[in-house]
């Protein structure tokens, strides 16, 4: 069999957006979004219960869907109480899927802006609307600003959606950016 054979089973991947409060996720099967949304944590649990409930909220998903490839925001560190427990946690994650027999990957958020948006300087909220843009119009109604749910809540799932397209970009070589869309067209056209 030739080395550049194309797999002959679609590359799953699981991703997360890690927080000490929130963290985001997302699984893919190559650019197909399966599964998503944000998993809440305990209100200031300690270090150790973070990364055992987020190992068992991962086995969860890796028990229901199978994922080939974990990808995982790179973490970059402010002087914050919540860096060093943050640093700690996506260890365990990352320590947990290569246990599991993932292959991982980390990727800055400069890194997947660039990546999806053209520019790592695009803000957060322009990845996400970039992601509705080109290929997820069915999370526009995620975008929408709810007093209740906060914007921000959501925004952790967008970051997983991209970190998914990034980490399968880059594992399958296979571009995912379509190009901008400048006028609204029709699904059936």
């Amino acid at each position: 069999m030739a080395h550049d054979a194309v797999p002959t089973t679609p590359l799953r991947t699981l991703a997360l957006d890690p927080g000490t409060r929130e963290m985001g996720y997302a699984v893919l099967e190559s650019t197909d979004l399966l599964y998503f949304g944000v998993h809440t944590f305990p209100h200031r649990c300690a270090v150790r219960r973070l990364c055992a409930e987020g190992q068992q909220f991962v086995q969860g998903l890796v028990d229901a869907y199978a994922p080939q490839l974990l990808v995982i925001e790179k973490t970059w560190y402010v002087k914050s109480t919540r860096s060093t427990r943050l640093h700690v946690f996506v260890e365990a994650m990352e320590g947990f899927a290569h246990q599991q027999g993932l292959m991982v990957r980390a990727y800055t958020p400069r890194m997947v802006k660039k990546m999806i948006c053209g520019r790592g300087e695009a803000t957060r909220r322009e990845l996400a609307e970039t992601l509705i843009r080109q290929r997820y119009d069915f999370l526009a109604t995620y975008l929408q600003r709810d007093l209740r749910t906060r914007d921000k809540y959501w925004q952790s799932m967008f970051d997983a959606v991209a970190l998914g397209l990034t980490g399968f970009e880059d594992v399958s070589r296979t571009p995912v950016v379509v190009p901008a869309i400048t006028q609204h067209r029709d699904k059936d056209a």
